[in-house]
């Protein structure tokens, strides 16, 4: 069977192109996403965010240090996918290829859960996995993402 883990994670403020968390995978493994949970912790306002999950075939640089995926079960082994957030330079994104993509409200949170077998699943390159980013938004936001995915 296989393990389950979370990671969760600002992006830096913008108005496009501004990821909140990276699950990277390895040569060793195909991280699968089954949950994403969107949102944003600034003061509430009208402004709309576009947000997306990715591929992407270039990590970039995550800013300070990385987070740490943790074991849904603490009993599991830790996880072999690595995780980045505010990324101080953006992945390199697969041309115009999303996903997923949602428009929101900053006033809204959004949940996405996948069915079984429909999982985002991230491809087993080194450095390559799936962002989930700012596209664009009507003001300077960092949204925050939380991500579970299995492997």
């Amino acid at each position: 069977m296989s393990k389950c883990y979370a990671v969760a994670g600002p992006a830096a403020a913008g108005t496009a192109l501004k990821t909140a968390i990276t699950v990277i995978g390895s040569s060793a493994i195909r991280p699968m996403i089954n949950e994403i949970i969107w949102g944003v912790d600034a003061t509430p306002a009208d402004n709309y965010l576009q947000l997306a999950a990715t591929r992407f075939t270039a990590a970039g640089t995550t800013a300070a240090s990385a987070p740490t995926p943790q074991p849904l079960d603490p009993g599991d082994v830790a996880c072999v996918s690595t995780a980045g957030w505010t990324h101080s330079a953006e992945p390199t994104y697969a041309a115009s290829v999303n996903l997923l993509e949602i428009v929101m409200n900053q006033r809204a949170t959004f949940r996405w859960v996948s069915q079984d077998g429909r999982e985002l699943v991230a491809p087993a390159t080194a450095n390559n996995g799936i962002g989930h980013r700012n596209v664009a938004s009507g003001a300077s936001l960092a949204p925050r993402a939380s991500v579970i995915f299995r492997e």
